[in-house]
């Protein structure tokens, strides 16, 4: 037996098109347009730096070479990779914007007291009166101490791995301790000639 739609039906029939899905459609078109506007404009003011190389001009090669210089004195390594030095040069320097001024004036003054050691810089160190500087300069000297050990710079979300094969803590230990990985041997093993 055939129904024939009733008044009721056909209402029901019109309500269909209120259903929460297109009133879903409809309110998320409607937060679209009215959006739109904002996200076609520049999302970063012109006023604001974008990018470290903005905050930090380019590393100088003079720098560099101050810097793997007092690296060198100060973790007692010689020589130290000058590509590893340039990252964490840079790491350091994006870390803290004062980083670089910080790590001249440790330099300079290893080299106006021809400081050749990294027990006489610290006493040096030690022995200064400004508390401030005094202070200063020894945590820029701990921070490059630690980059170089830990082959990273920075605590928590934002550190930055600089080195892990080459990262100077495995050296105290290479002779009884292999650097931590998913192979027997040594990382990047596979690179050298076998013997035959």
């Amino acid at each position: 037996m055939l129904r024939r739609p009733t008044p009721s039906s056909k209402t029901h029939d019109t309500s269909r098109l209120l259903t929460r899905r297109n009133l879903l459609l409809i309110l998320g078109a409607g937060l679209t347009l009215f959006n739109l506007p904002r996200w076609l404009q520049d999302p970063t003011p012109q006023n604001i730096a974008t990018s470290a190389s903005e905050i930090n001009p380019p590393i100088s090669s003079e720098q560099q070479n101050e810097f793997l210089k007092l690296s060198a004195l100060l973790t007692a390594h010689q020589p130290l990779s000058s590509q590893t030095s340039a990252r964490t040069y840079l790491a350091l320097s994006d870390q803290s914007p004062q980083f670089r001024q910080q790590a001249g004036a440790l330099f300079q003054f290893v080299q106006t007291h021809q400081i050749s050691d990294v027990d006489t810089l610290f006493n040096a160190l030690r022995a200064i009166k400004n508390q401030t500087e005094q202070a200063r300069l020894i945590s820029v000297m701990h921070q490059i101490i630690s980059a170089w050990y830990l082959g990273i710079v920075g605590e928590g979300a934002n550190s930055k791995t600089i080195a892990f094969e080459s990262a100077l803590m495995f050296d105290q230990v290479h002779d009884v301790v292999a650097v931590p990985g998913y192979c027997p041997a040594a990382p990047g093993y596979w690179a050298t000639q076998p013997s035959t």
